[in-house]
């Protein structure tokens, strides 16, 4: 087939981040000279160049951070971003600089939005530079995953300099989330509101991560939403698969992921049933791996019986997931986080569902996750926001190795039949065809 050259604005290809892993996965096998990546992210690390080498730092001079947020953060140059330079010591510098004002950063960005200019004061911005750059790469289509009303604004301007079709590809139901408590919370709320149903209209393809949001964004805003969510390499992971569900000495319970948002008030309830539990269960153990320990040290007991671990590679995964007795799907069942996550699904699903370990999933019943998993069987899910419920769960997938192997048996059939990256590749690359 003939690959159109697209430029991705905002989401980095990545082995980091959700969205990050399923444009890599997604891309993957797209010629590298027909991708180019613009961002207001900061690039310095975790780039996925086996993907996408081109890269274009929107940065300190398209005022990636106003002032006063830029006072307190480093002063990152835009333009052509060089892959080849030593990305890992950039990124500790970053981070050190970025950790040390962090709380005033915060604060600053809370205010700025409660008095209601931070959408006014931070601003993308087309300059002559990036102008040439574009015009240089010429590409053939615009695709973007969005999520800030900035980005919104900038990929409908790109839209209008260069005339190209855009592509909208939904990770999560931010559009009802990222507008900030305010005084001009409803004013903004119009705004975005308005402005994403103008882009909408100027775009020849919109995608959503799942069946559930296709479904609810047909009714919101009366389009067409192709779904298309992480994909796996079934000859990647398949033969690390489990095949051997006996307990050894310890009864390992992995969350492999982000902390924060919508997930770490679960994550904290499976460490106090797993603490509890260890008084008649003493060889349960659950693993916490990520990146965002900070949060996690104010709210957890580490010990014995709950550990953290620092992330790995992502090719070391799939020997990881399957290496483990249970993986563990969370999320949390306040309103705020519901109606975040709605209508997500996390990018680990499919390699979590592909490791032939069995999966919990435990999440409120209206979660596009939850009834997936029921829906099809693939996991054990706990809909009631108990930690009864939860250590019970934990209690029958423990002492119950018929069922934990019915449960990844199921997994990994409907892995195969439903994302295998050679055939969701296939129509994901066939959505570019525009005409």
């Amino acid at each position: 087939m003939s690959f159109p050259k697209i430029l991705h604005i905002g989401q980095p290809f990545n082995k980091k981040s959700g969205g990050g892993i399923t444009i890599s996965n997604l891309f993957k096998g797209w010629p590298k000279e027909r991708l180019a990546v613009a961002t207001n992210f900061n690039l310095s690390g975790n780039l996925d160049i086996s993907v996408c080498e081109k890269y274009y730092q929107l940065g300190y001079n398209g005022k990636l951070h106003p002032f006063p947020l830029n006072v307190f953060l480093p002063k990152i140059q835009c333009g052509p971003y060089m892959t080849n330079i030593n990305e890992d010591i950039t990124k500790q510098k970053y981070e050190f600089k970025k950790s040390k004002f962090n709380n005033i950063y915060k604060l600053l960005t809370i205010f700025l939005n409660f008095i209601g200019v931070y959408n006014v004061l931070y601003k993308l911005k087309i300059t002559p530079e990036f102008k040439n750059w574009l015009k240089a790469f010429n590409p053939d289509i615009i695709y973007s995953q969005l999520a800030s009303l900035e980005l919104i604004r900038f990929v409908s301007e790109i839209q209008d300099f260069t005339n190209k079709p855009v592509v909208l590809h939904f990770m999560d139901d931010w559009p009802v989330t990222i507008n900030k408590p305010g005084l001009l919370y409803l004013y903004w709320k119009r705004v975005i509101d308005k402005e994403l149903r103008q882009l909408l209209d100027k775009s020849s393809v919109l995608m959503s991560i799942c069946d559930a949001m296709s479904e609810e964004y047909k009714i919101r805003y009366n389009k067409e939403f192709i779904p298309f969510h992480n994909p796996i390499d079934i000859k990647n992971w398949l033969p690390f698969a489990k095949k051997d569900w006996t307990i050894k000495e310890k009864f390992t319970i992995l969350y492999a992921g982000r902390i924060g948002r919508g997930i770490e008030k679960s994550i904290v309830d499976i460490s106090y049933a797993v603490n509890n539990l260890c008084n008649t269960h003493d060889n349960i153990v659950f693993e916490i791996q990520t990146l965002d320990i900070s949060s996690l040290e104010k709210v957890i007991k580490f010990n014995n019986h709950v550990k953290w671990l620092k992330p790995i590679e992502y090719s070391k995964l799939p020997e990881k997931f399957s290496s483990v007795d249970l993986l563990v799907l969370p999320e949390d069942f306040d309103s705020d986080s519901v109606e975040f996550l709605k209508y997500s699904i996390q990018t680990k699903v499919a390699e979590y569902m592909i490791s032939g370990t069995p999966i919990m999933v435990y999440a409120d019943k209206q979660t596009a996750l939850a009834k997936y998993a029921i829906k099809d069987g693939w996991a054990y899910v706990v809909t009631d926001n108990s930690k009864i419920a939860l250590s019970k769960a934990i209690v029958q997938l423990y002492s119950n190795p018929l069922l934990r192997r019915k449960l990844s048996e199921k997994a990994i059939e409907i892995a195969i039949r439903n994302e295998d990256a050679d055939i969701v590749r296939e129509r994901f690359q066939q959505s570019f065809m525009i005409h």
